[in-house]
Order: structure tokens, then C-alpha cells, then sequence
């Protein structure tokens, strides 16, 4: 009998879901919500339970037997720092992502959504690769101050699938390859040193630092905080929108839609063809740098997500890194492939399930 998968994915005015047999997606549905619908939400947390009926009347609705389900998996989770693995939702989790212990983000949601689910129709809910794995070296890791220190927030799972999924294709091993891998959502931009099986240094992609992506700005002057904070007495709740929501493509040109700015972008608008230049040219320098990470021996470069779809931005990036290793890219989503793959592993016994402590 095929193992029966329900994975979620929460995004800031969507979610995501799908349900497999094995390996196939046998249904997915991505579940739209208005502004209108979050704004009596004064946080993530209190959409849950919103969200949580939205999934199940999507799945009542389009005739998906709830009974046949035998295990809910989200991905990532701002957690304490871990190893990198599959995880068993635990109440120790849920607290952390409850208490946003490394953060309050969308992300956390899906942690809480698979739990909230699984238990109602009694079975277990699986986080595939928290966002939280820290596998710097001490180099990587090392802060200027002792009360400020850089923490390891990105999009470990796609880093972590697609990289071995690449291995793979070329008859390696993930563990014997330096990859400088670059993923690009329609929030946030992460590149990675992978080197050796491990991601020995990467930039906070979630209310961090490095290139800006669609809502988050990346690095930023530490003076505009303090002058936000402290001169112009912003508000803390304020100040995190603009650094994760209302930051880059929302400011200049109103959305942050990735099809919208596409359009725009294929149509040749100036204001969009600039700022895509300068996150062309943030991301290049960005890979860039980890040519010094690796000491100049790379195998290849991966750059996944949609925006990689438009070729004049692929270009921008590819003349500045072309020189450093083979470029690969993949701009389809591999949401749903990672997360299914990873709870597979699990259930066949290809991998040890890990506890949260």
C-alpha cells in the first residue's frame, strides 16, 4: 500500500497544500487568502486556526478522504539551533514556535499546522528541515560583539534536497562536493557554501542579512535602525514590516507579487529593470564571496527558484559568477518534491528520525 502524505506550506496571503501516494501528488491546492481575512490577526500565531479550517475544507470539499492520511509534514521553523534532519513535532517544538524563540515568521506556522492537523486525525506530523540548522564553522559563526550574535535562519530543505538531488544526477555524493548554492522565494533570497555535506556559511535569510529579496531588504546601515528606532520612534512591529514585508519591490513599486513584477519586468519598466539589476548584482556578490569560503574549489553553482525563469535576470547574475564553476539552474518549485522525499526517507527507513530537545 502507497504511504499517504498531507504537506503544508503556509505563505504570507496563501497556503499551500498537497497530498501524495509515495512520490506522486495525487491532489494540491493553493489556498488564496484577502488581506480582509488577517486583519483582525495582530500576529502570525493567530491564524492558525484560520488557516487550520481553510486545509480542511479545502480537503472535505475536493473529496480527499481524511482517513486514508497518514502523516502531516511542513517544512522549517525558526527554532533553536539543530542538526539537520527530519524532526517528530513535539510540544517542545510547538512552544519554541509558538514563543518565536528564534523569531516570529510565517514559516513557523506550518510546524503548528501539521501538529494541530495530525492530532485531529490521529497520526504524526513530521518538520522536515528546520530553518534553524546551523552548520557553520566558527569563522562563519563569529559575531564582533558577545550580545549580538549571527544566527543561521534560511531555506535549509530546498538547500539541502536539491543539492543531493544534484549529486545524484551526477553520480556523487552529496558529502564529497563544494556546492555555492542560491535560492531565491518570493520573500527572501539564502546563498550557501555547502562544502563537504555541510553549509559552513550562509546569510540570515529571514529578517537578516545579505541580498534583499521580494519583502525582506537584506543588509542594512545599522544607523537606519537606530535612526528608525530611536529619532523617528518607530514602532518594533513596524520596523520588522519594513525589514520583511514592505521592504524592496513593495516600496518602490507597490506588490511584491512575483508575476506582477515579472510582467513588469518583461515589459521593460524602469524602475522595476533597476531594482532587479540590484538584486542581480547583490546576489552575484554575494555568491561570489563564497569562492573565498571554499578556497577556489567549487563544483558547481546552484541558483533555484522562479525568478530564475526570467532569462535577462539569470544573465545579469551569470556574467559576474560564470567564471567561478558550472551553473545549474532550477526555477521550479520543489516544495512538495522535498518534503515528500524527506518523510519517505523516514518511513522506509533510509533515515533516522530526529527528536526536538
Amino acid at each position: 500500500m502507497p504511504t499517504i502524505i498531507l504537506s503544508v506550506c503556509p505563505e504570507l496571503y496563501s497556503t499551500k497544500i498537497a497530498v501524495s501516494e509515495d512520490e506522486k501528488i495525487v491532489y494540491q491546492s493553493e489556498i488564496n487568502h484577502l488581506n480582509e481575512d488577517f486583519i483582525l490577526f495582530e500576529s502570525n500565531i493567530e491564524q492558525l486556526p484560520f488557516r487550520r479550517d481553510a486545509i480542511m475544507n479545502d480537503l472535505r470539499k475536493n473529496g480527499v478522504n481524511l482517513k486514508n492520511i497518514e502523516y502531516v509534514a511542513a517544512e522549517g521553523g525558526l527554532l533553536r539551533p539543530c542538526k539537520s534532519g527530519v524532526y517528530i513535532i513535539d510540544k517542545n517544538m510547538i512552544g519554541d514556535l509558538i514563543d518565536g524563540i528564534a523569531g516570529d515568521d510565517i514559516v513557523n506556522l506550518g510546524g503548528m499546522l501539521a501538529f494541530t492537523i495530525a492530532n485531529g486525525l490521529h497520526v504524526k506530523s513530521f518538520l522536515v528541515e528546520p530553518s534553524s540548522v546551523d552548520e557553520r564553522s566558527d569563522l562563519a559563526a563569529f559575531s564582533p560583539h558577545l550580545s549580538l550574535k549571527k544566527k543561521s535562519l534560511y531555506h535549509v530543505m530546498i538547500h539541502k534536497y536539491l543539492s543531493g538531488k544534484y549529486a545524484r544526477s551526477v553520480k556523487k555524493n552529496y558529502e564529497d562536493l563544494n556546492i555555492i548554492f542560491c535560492h531565491v522565494n518570493e520573500r527572501s533570497v539564502s546563498v550557501a557554501a555547502h562544502k563537504k555535506g555541510k553549509v559552513v556559511d550562509v546569510n540570515q535569510a529571514f529578517m537578516g542579512f545579505g541580498p534583499m529579496g521580494f519583502c525582506e531588504i537584506g543588509t542594512l546601515p545599522a544607523s537606519n535602525i537606530m535612526d528608525m528606532l530611536f529619532t523617528k520612534c518607530y514602532p518594533k512591529d513596524e520596523v520588522l514590516k519594513l525589514i520583511n514585508k514592505k521592504g524592496t519591490f513593495s516600496s518602490f513599486i507597490g506588490t511584491a507579487s512575483f508575476d506582477e513584477i515579472a510582467k513588469l519586468f518583461n515589459n521593460n519598466d524602469k524602475k522595476t529593470k533597476m531594482i532587479m539589476e540590484a538584486m542581480a548584482y547583490q546576489i552575484s556578490k554575494e555568491i561570489a564571496s563564497h569562492y573565498a569560503t571554499l578556497e577556489g574549489k567549487i563544483d558547481a553553482i546552484i541558483l533555484s527558484g522562479k525568478i530564475f525563469s526570467l532569462n535577462h535576470f539569470f544573465k545579469y547574475i551569470s556574467k559576474r559568477i560564470v567564471d567561478i564553476a558550472p551553473i545549474m539552474t532550477i526555477s521550479d518549485d520543489c516544495t512538495f518534491e522535498a518534503m515528500i522525499y524527506n518523510v519517505l526517507q523516514i518511513v522506509r527507513k533510509e533515515k533516522e528520525i530526529k527528536s526536538y530537545d
